[in-house]
């Protein structure tokens, strides 16, 4: 991509102009009334436009009342757990700006704060909009669903422009929502819980499918980095020594059927036959152990271990396994030239009682082929679900897309869809995204909401609850203080997160 003498894209000075324009558009509409004309209010950029279409649809879809108070009832508690988990993860974030600011990096660029997708880097544009436009309806018009439910008007139906889709609103009519005589305090918390708690649930149901249908794809083996001539980075394996091979086990059963050489077929059609040279790649060694005071360096492989091969990084852990620290064991090394052994003492594991080399390993090498898995990033994303019976699990979730933007460029080549969805061309892996990011972008914002900050939903939920604990007007205005000082902080500690990492001190 071209850079301009500024240090900007070309894409980067299409969007600035294409939101100049919009800004100036916006400032001709409302001079001209057009704006007030239609309902639509301009505060900047940002437009909010009013639509009372889907008010009757509303209606009917509210009418089985104890069913929407039974659920926004039973999901309040996940509002509160939320909102828990949210404000600790916030002070977190303060405490570790505060004692080892992280240096500039994508995770904390600006841009990348926002949920907007095409601006934040990690969210795909379209697939991003999905999720964002079904996440938007889902929580604003469960909002106003258990308004109707609970009897007070909603007055319209709305969404929130920059440019793009940012938010949604359910405009009710304030006075009969904060009228005490109208409604009970548990009724306007069912009110604001309803948005998020339906985030909750969509989430839900978007991760189940998409877990479900991971089940669907046939792995590839991948070929990381090549020193084959013809061979091209990327390329997928068919099968090596006739055995078809899609994981490490199936590479690791193909390489005992021959000693001396190695036939693999490639997607394309190609066959080599290669002298054998079986072993896992080493990417560096760790200053000050065995293996780099033994001479070992980066680009070399370990094919044996005391005798016993090690053709996968699998085999490879499990020598290791066996070892003890301050063992002598000896090395066979490939340097890419000859194959030489070497004597070293292992020293402690930093992750066990067993011996380590300090060799960093990257991908399994076989006869000048580094090879990876694809059935590496489906056992990974599978075991998600079984990470969230633990705090790290839920962490893992809010930073998916920093690993996993969806399948899209070459992984659609390294995953091949299987059963029904095999005459379907890439449909599964379009599902699979769809459902992907409406999953996540309804568990953020459900996340986010819970936050203990007016005018978020988690706010609002604490407030009614404060007043029932602090009565009187009295107590309304301890409440909305507490409040205010709570959002105080998640507000202005989300702003610090942004510009303490950016802040260039010369």
């Amino acid at each position: 991509m071209l850079k301009t003498s500024l240090g900007l894209s070309e894409l980067e000075i299409l969007g600035i102009a294409l939101f100049l324009a919009y800004l100036i558009s916006v400032e001709i509409l409302k001079r001209r009334g057009t704006l007030q004309r239609r309902n639509i209010t301009a505060i900047g950029p940002i437009l909010m436009i009013r639509t009372t279409r889907g008010l009757d649809f509303l209606e009917k879809i509210s009418k089985p009342k104890r069913f929407w108070r039974t659920i926004a009832t039973l999901g309040i508690p996940a509002v509160f757990a939320g909102m828990t988990f949210m404000f600790s993860l916030i002070l977190i974030m303060d405490y570790i700006m505060i004692t080892g600011p992280p240096k500039p990096s994508p995770a904390t660029n600006p841009r990348n704060a926002l949920l907007i997708p095409g601006i934040n880097q990690f969210i795909p544009l379209v697939w991003g909009l999905i999720g964002l436009i079904v996440t938007l309806i889902v929580h604003e018009f469960s909002h106003a669903i258990l308004c109707r439910v609970e009897g007070v008007k909603v007055k319209s139906l709305g969404v929130v422009l920059a440019l793009v889709p940012i938010g949604g609103f359910a405009e009710p009519d304030e006075k009969e929502l904060m009228d005490e005589k109208k409604l009970k305090r548990i009724q306007r918390i069912r009110i604001y819980s309803a948005g998020v708690i339906s985030n909750f649930f969509v989430a839900f149901i978007a991760f189940l499918a998409f877990f479900y249908l991971l089940g669907f794809l046939q792995p590839h083996v991948i070929v990381v980095e090549s020193n084959v001539k013809g061979v091209k980075n990327g390329s997928v394996v068919l099968s090596i020594n006739g055995v078809k091979v899609h994981n490490e086990d199936d590479v690791r059963k193909a390489l005992k059927v021959h000693d001396s050489y190695v036939l693999i077929e490639l997607e394309n059609g190609k066959k080599l036959r290669l002298n054998k040279i079986a072993g896992v790649y080493i990417t560096g060694t760790i200053n000050g152990y065995p293996a780099e005071k033994a001479g070992i360096k980066k680009g070399m492989v370990i094919i044996a271990v005391n005798g016993i091969k090690t053709p996968t990084l699998k085999e490879f852990m499990k020598v290791m396994m066996s070892t003890k620290p301050n063992e002598t064991v000896e090395v066979s090394i490939y340097d890419g030239k000859s194959i030489r052994n070497v004597s070293l003492t292992l020293a402690k594991s930093p992750q066990g009682d067993h011996g380590f080399m300090g060799v960093l390993i990257d991908g399994d090498y076989v006869s000048g082929l580094i090879l990876g898995y694809s059935n590496r990033l489906l056992t990974s994303l599978k075991s998600i679900p079984s990470q969230l019976l633990n705090v790290r699990g839920w962490l893992y979730v809010i930073a998916m897309p920093f690993m996993f933007q969806g399948f899209s460029g070459k992984l659609l080549k390294y995953f091949t869809p299987m059963g029904f969805w095999r005459d379907f061309g890439n449909s599964l892996f379009y599902l699979l995204n769809t459902l992907y990011w409406i999953g996540w972008i309804n568990f953020y914002v459900g996340m986010f909401n819970c936050l203990p900050a007016i005018p978020l939903d988690g706010g609002r939920v604490l407030q009614e609850s404060l007043m029932s604990v602090f009565r009187g007007e009295r107590g309304k205005e301890i409440s909305a203080l507490i409040v205010r000082m709570l959002a105080i902080t998640v507000f202005l500690s989300i702003a610090l997160s942004i510009l303490i990492p950016n802040l260039q001190i010369r």
